[in-house]
């Protein structure tokens, strides 16, 4: 009986429509995300909640393609409609990032930092953009996920 239930409950979350938080490519180029864990964001949850006041931690693993003596750390939130907010620019290897420049072409990085939500008027669901841009100007990594900002 045990067993039918867990292959019964096996087959229904394989072939039920589950939804999840997408995070999506938005034009890495120096460099590849390996993972992704945003603090309070499930794999059952349509967008990540950001709260007015509070920091969510972000954690992103990545490998660079490219050396790089610099970095710099650049948030942005795209509110539908309205457009870019880009509300978060920084050097990157300040420490304040867990990175250390030069960064090496074929090393893994971990990048840690608590991100604040973007500054906005009213709860609302927006997509944030997370990108790393190397000496170049290039996108070393770029990622975008859905997010509801929580007043």
């Amino acid at each position: 009986m045990k067993t039918s239930i867990v292959l019964l409950l096996s087959l229904i979350s394989q072939y039920s429509d589950v939804s999840c938080v997408e995070f999506i490519d938005c034009g890495s180029v120096d460099g590849k995300v390996t993972s992704i864990v945003v603090q309070d964001c499930g794999v059952s949850d349509d967008y990540c909640p950001l709260h007015i006041g509070k920091t969510a931690s972000i954690d992103m693993k990545f490998t660079a393609n490219v050396d790089s003596d610099k970095a710099t750390v650049i948030l942005t939130g795209i509110i539908p409609d309205i457009g870019a907010i880009e509300y978060l620019t920084e050097d990157g290897c300040s420490g304040k990032y867990n990175l250390k420049c030069p960064i090496k072409k074929g090393n893994q990085y971990e990048m840690k930092f608590e991100m604040q939500a973007p500054p906005v008027p009213a709860d609302m669901t927006l997509s944030i953009l997370v990108k790393l841009v190397d000496s170049n100007g290039k996108n070393m990594i770029c990622q975008q996920f859905p997010a509801h900002v929580i007043r």
